[in-house]
Formats: structure tokens, C-alpha cells, sequence
């Protein structure tokens, strides 16, 4: 979308679409209340100073909870009240890297709220983040059992989206890689109507580009729904930290349309492969593999504003984010950044 074209847009629809109201959910979808919500906005005033941008803003998922905050708790929200429905599924079975913020995340709010945990790990490089997440997982799963490659942990996944889909193995609730999920992104969905009233108050600006990480595509998923359905101008960009087989057009492209059939709300025919925007020059060499430019992003932060990110996810979006905007000249336009590092 061009710069004219935005602009154009705001000025006709202006007021009207930022008062209108997100659609209510289907009474249907229960949610296990575990998260401080609304998370608060801030600008980054001295970050913008230093790179040059008139209005950077970031979205602090990073205080999403008392247990550790990040993008995961949104989605754990819908997941465990799923879970608690079902009375004979008390433990809860995941996957993920071994410094995984998704299984640090189940396996922490989950003893706390009385299930199992049981999950299964793959191996990535070690960063100090990690290793913390790691140790954190040991100390509240029940069960960690362990490979050494990726592609077991597909085979694995591949099995457990079977059983949910058949009905096998009641005694355990699956939770996928990520907690991505259309039922987990909802949390997304939820979560653009709480920001939209923080526009509507004045808190902020309405971004012209709202900037989030993509690995499991569920957080990116559940905001282009929520986007749309709140009726704001935003475009979502999605910085890729994953491989390509995993974080993808389509596959985000695929999980919007189920988030549309679960919630049962609006047609998402007309949305195609093309709408959704990922951009792919900071992903670097590999899934966990620190990039210079991430690295640096991490550090610009924690020295201007006073924010922890990390190498795997964060970093490389507030690189991404840098690259983007410098890179089509939108210096000039309202800035969200959304934080989903789980600290601890």
C-alpha cells in the first residue's frame, strides 16, 4: 500500500472506523483468565531520536503476565480453558526448541494452574535466554524428553495433529509448536481490540505499520483477523525468525481462514497469499543463529529505552523493523512495535 493511498484512506474513514466496535466473539470460545491485560503502550522516544523516526511505539506483550509475560499468554488463555473443559485431559503435551518461550510459558502457567506438563524438545543453539528458558521448563514439567534434530520433532507434531483430529489420546491436551493455533490466536484477534482502544483514548497514533516476529505464524495470523475486523488502517508486517517451512505466506495465509471459521465471523474469501507481507533480509543464517544486526537492535534498546529483547525472535524483528521502514522511507510514520519476549 502506498504512502497517498494510506493516507487518502484515514482521511475519509477517519473517526468512523476507529469508533466502531470489534464484533463480539462467539459466546462459545471460554477463556482461562491467567494474563494482565490491557498491556500497556509507550513511545520510544529516545529510539526515535536515534534512528531518525517521528512516531515509534511499542506494545509491551512483554508485561502480558505475573508469571512471565510475551505473546504466549494471549494464546495459553483459550488453549487451557479448552483443556479445563475437557475433564479427563489434566496434563498438557508440547513441543519446541529446548529454549523455547512458548514451552518455558505452558510449562509455568500450567503447573500453576494445576495441570501435568509434559513436553518434548529439540536441541538449538545456546544463548544466555535459552539456556534460562531451559532450565525454567526442567523446574515446572513433569516430563522433558529430548532430540537432537528438527525433523524428529515434525514427525512428532505431524503424529500429535493426528490424534487431536481423530480423538486419540484423551488423556492428554496437545498444544502446538508456538501455541499456534486458530484457537490460540484468538488471543490475537482479542488482542487488536484492546489496542484499538488505546488509539481511541489517545494513548497512541494509529500505526501505519504494526511489526511483529514470525515463527509458528499463530500471533501474526490472529492480528491481520484482528486488524480487519476492528476496521483500522494497519498493516501488519511480519519479520521472519524461522525457516521458510514453517513461516510463510501460506501458512499464515491458512491460519487466518481457520480463525475466521472458528469465531465465525466475516468472509476472509478476499484475503489472499499476497495481502500478508513478510520480510525476510534479517532471518540470517538459521532459526536461534544471533544476527550482527540483531544483536545490535538488542542492544539499542536495552541502552535508549531500557527493554530486554533477545537474539532468537525480538532482536530480529527491531532489526527488521529498522530495515523496513528505512528501506520505503516511512520515517515519518506512526510506528508499532509489538513486543512478545516473554521475560521472566
Amino acid at each position: 500500500m502506498k504512502k497517498e493511498e494510506w493516507k487518502d484512506g484515514m482521511m475519509e474513514e477517519g473517526k468512523e472506523s476507529l469508533s466502531s466496535n470489534l464484533p463480539p466473539f462467539r459466546s462459545s470460545i471460554p477463556c482461562f483468565p491467567l494474563g494482565n491485560f490491557p498491556t500497556p503502550v509507550q513511545r520510544l522516544s529516545n529510539l526515535e531520536r536515534v534512528l531518525g523516526f517521528e512516531s515509534l511505539w511499542v506494545k509491551r506483550d512483554d508485561l502480558s503476565g505475573p508469571l512471565g509475560g510475551g505473546n504466549k499468554v494471549r494464546k495459553l488463555e483459550y488453549m487451557f480453558a479448552a483443556a479445563a473443559h475437557a475433564d479427563t485431559k489434566k496434563t498438557l503435551f508440547t513441543i519446541g526448541p529446548t529454549g523455547s518461550n512458548h514451552v518455558r510459558a505452558t510449562a509455568v502457567y500450567g503447573k500453576a494452574s494445576g495441570f501435568r506438563v509434559e513436553c518434548l524438545l529439540f536441541k538449538q543453539p545456546p544463548t544466555a535466554y535459552s539456556e534460562t528458558n531451559y532450565r525454567i521448563i526442567c523446574e515446572h514439567a513433569e516430563a522433558v524428553r529430548e532430540v537432537d534434530h528438527m525433523t524428529t520433532m515434525f514427525a512428532r507434531y505431524a503424529y500429535e495433529q493426528l490424534k487431536t483430529a481423530f480423538g486419540i489420546g484423551e488423556e492428554r491436551y496437545f498444544i502446538p509448536a508456538g501455541g499456534s493455533s486458530p484457537l490460540g490466536s484468538v488471543g490475537y484477534v482479542k488482542a487488536v481490540s484492546e489496542l484499538k482502544s488505546q488509539i481511541e483514548d489517545g494513548t497512541l497514533p494509529e500505526p501505519r505499520f504494526i511489526f511483529v516476529p514470525v515463527g509458528t505464524c499463530g500471533t501474526i495470523a490472529g492480528l491481520a483477523v484482528g486488524v480487519r475486523l476492528a476496521g483500522l488502517k494497519s498493516h501488519v508486517v511480519g519479520i521472519r525468525v524461522a525457516d521458510r517451512v514453517v513461516a510463510n505466506s501460506w501458512a499464515i495465509l491458512r491460519m487466518v481462514k481457520q480463525i475466521h471459521r472458528l469465531i465465525r465471523m466475516a468472509d476472509s474469501s478476499n484475503i489472499r497469499a499476497q495481502h500478508i507481507e513478510l520480510w525476510h533480509d534479517d532471518f540470517g543464517d538459521g532459526y536461534a543463529i544471533p544476527t550482527e544486526a540483531g544483536a545490535q537492535a538488542v542492544e539499542l534498546m536495552a541502552e535508549h529505552e531500557g527493554l530486554t529483547l533477545e537474539n532468537t525472535y525480538t532482536g530480529k524483528a527491531l532489526a527488521g523493523l529498522i530495515h523496513y521502514v528505512t528501506t520505503h522511507g516511512y520515517e515519518d510514520e506512526p510506528i508499532l512495535f509489538w513486543h512478545t519476549y516473554g521475560t521472566t
